[in-house]
């Protein structure tokens, strides 16, 4: 039997949380092969001991980025305000594979900037980069199911129980309307 996959085009919503009532933002479908999460190890760390083995080793945390390109068009406005790429302020987002019943992820908080180069083949792209930033809770990057489909355009997120500590509980987050 066949899995669905998580490939595919997505669909990518923001909110800013630096503006009290803000809803949720659908964005555009992102250009091709753009959208890419990337972890980043943490930092190793060793208790050599004589002889130059390891008595212990532990990591910190993974760090991760999210980048997607978002083509400029006559009607769009970039994804997010900024003045040269710097954005002011924190972002939340979710991505919602092509298959809805797949696994999607939630970043809680993120640090946005981007750069928008031009070239003869795509013309001018927003290329936007979120640094997620460490939740008050949980895993930085929080696997689930994204749902879009609810009653009054609501965007919702549950927590993939097999993702989370067993202790976790699921949740329903960011429960809002969207744009």
């Amino acid at each position: 039997m066949n899995e669905p996959l998580q490939w595919g085009k997505p669909k990518l919503f923001i909110k800013d949380l630096g503006t009290l009532g803000a809803k949720w933002k659908k964005l555009p479908t992102p250009v091709q092969d753009s959208t890419l999460l990337t972890p980043r190890k943490g930092d190793k760390m060793e208790a050599p001991i004589e002889g130059g083995e390891n008595e212990a080793v532990k990591y910190k945390r993974s760090k991760y980025e999210l980048a997607y390109g978002i083509r400029m068009a006559k009607s769009r406005k970039p994804p997010v305000p900024a003045t040269d790429g710097v954005v002011k302020n924190e972002y939340a987002v979710l991505l919602q594979p092509e298959d809805p019943s797949t696994n999607g992820f939630y970043i809680e908080r993120s640090a946005v900037s981007y750069e928008d180069p031009f070239n003869t083949k795509d013309g001018g792209i927003w290329n936007v980069l979120h640094d997620a930033l460490s939740p008050e809770s949980g895993n930085t990057v929080k696997w689930g199911v994204v749902d879009t489909s609810t009653v009054s355009g609501k965007v919702s997120f549950t927590e993939d129980e097999n993702m989370v500590a067993e202790d976790a509980e699921q949740c329903i987050l960011a429960a809002e309307d969207y744009e």
